[in-house]
């Protein structure tokens, strides 16, 4: 006899950075729920999910049951966290100043109203910082004392959380890396090239490598990793290199994009968790802390741009 399906469904709220157009936040989400609709197989428990949003239409498809719930609707952000059994953060590092004290405080708040009306929180494969703040690393601190479970992504967040002597935590991985994905199968020589607004500080220089990386028979592929904030600087860089320029329509091409490269430069920390699990060679630029931790974590080591060597 298979398993009984139970007719109550447990409520949870998903909390991060979904729906603003970010691949790495959207694929983080997607994992989450898939691990979450395992788990509740494994235990025979059902669940019912309110994803929190910022544009519903830049989600993609979700497996179990959702509803999504637009956060510039308080109302239903409320309700739907009143309604709700827990919260559990899949992914992404919230809990930051870098982008601003303002970005920090409105997911603090929300996380530390949750404590007081009695929902339990869950971080899963989270990581936490930079702060560059004192105030920062107070709020933290006490808002992740109440933590039920941090599931870190990194080493250096673990570190934090032992260091001060929070929540229960152990060592995991970004959730991206549990979504299956086919094995580069490349045989020319594509680059996958993600940027950010920081390449356009130093155009000039970065044009001139990508154009040296040309020469040596690199074939150029600029990529809008985040569809609202790198299209314009996909193509400003595919324009004065005659390069293509691609942005994602789905998760499936997500997904199918990284095998048939043969290699990837990025200023973006998801682009390299997806060349990694397809066994691409990869080149970051050390401009986020996540990513140094990352290269760290696998060994890396600062070296030149491919063809250089």
């Amino acid at each position: 006899m298979g398993r009984m399906t139970p007719s109550w469904k447990i409520p949870l709220v998903l909390y991060g950075y979904y729906g603003f157009g970010n691949w790495g936040d959207e694929l983080s989400l997607l994992a989450t729920l898939r691990t979450l609709e395992d788990i509740g197989q494994e235990l025979s428990l059902s669940f019912a999910y309110r994803v929190i949003v910022g544009n519903p239409s830049l989600v993609p498809p979700l497996p179990g049951e959702v509803i999504l719930v637009e956060r510039r609707r308080p109302d239903r952000v409320l309700s739907a966290l009143f309604e709700s059994l827990g919260v559990v953060v899949g992914g992404g590092s919230l809990l930051q100043d870098a982008t601003s004290f303002r970005s920090l405080l409105y997911y603090a708040t929300f996380l530390s109203l949750a404590q007081r009306v009695g929902k339990p929180v869950v971080f899963f494969g989270c990581g936490l910082g930079p702060f560059r703040r004192k105030l920062s690393v107070k709020l933290v601190r006490k808002l992740l004392r109440r933590v039920r479970l941090f599931l870190a992504r990194d080493e250096a967040t673990l570190a934090f959380l032992e260091e001060h002597r929070l929540c229960p935590a152990s060592l995991g991985a970004d959730p991206v890396f549990l979504l299956e994905q086919e094995k580069a199968r490349a045989s020319s020589q594509r680059l996958g090239v993600f940027l950010r607004r920081e390449a356009l500080e130093r155009k000039e220089v970065l044009c001139e490598g990508l154009r040296e990386l040309q020469r040596k028979g690199w074939n150029l592929e600029f990529v809008a990793f985040h569809r609202g904030e790198d299209r314009e600087i996909a193509e400003f860089f595919a324009d004065r290199l005659c390069a293509p320029v691609y942005v994602f329509s789905g998760v499936s091409e997500v997904l199918s994009y990284f095998s048939g490269l043969s290699g990837v430069v990025s200023m973006r920390f998801h682009p390299l968790v997806l060349a990694t699990q397809n066994g691409v060679p990869w080149w970051a630029f050390d401009l986020d802390p996540k990513i140094v931790a990352f290269s760290a974590s696998l060994g890396g080591e600062k070296s030149p741009v491919p063809g250089d060597a």
